[in-house]
């Protein structure tokens, strides 16, 4: 998969069974983007949306607005 700086994506894995990815990123983040993300995510109960967007930007990220679709 490539997906050009800019562009809306995402994952998910709708079965029961635990999923894996691997994942290169260039220019790179660093592993501890995930490391942070897993730490919110496992952290018991639904992820915390806030504390989410706040992992994404430490790294540069910006959430994609509702639907997939950016704003202009």
């Amino acid at each position: 998969m490539h997906t050009p700086k800019g562009s809306v994506h995402g994952f998910s894995n709708p079965h029961l069974e635990s999923a894996r990815a691997l994942i290169v990123l260039i220019p790179d983040i660093g592993a501890q983007y995930f490391r942070d993300v897993a730490g919110v995510v496992n952290a018991g109960g639904p992820p915390d949306r806030t504390q989410l967007m706040a992992v994404m930007a430490c790294y540069g990220l910006v959430p994609a607005a509702p639907g997939g679709a950016r704003g202009s």
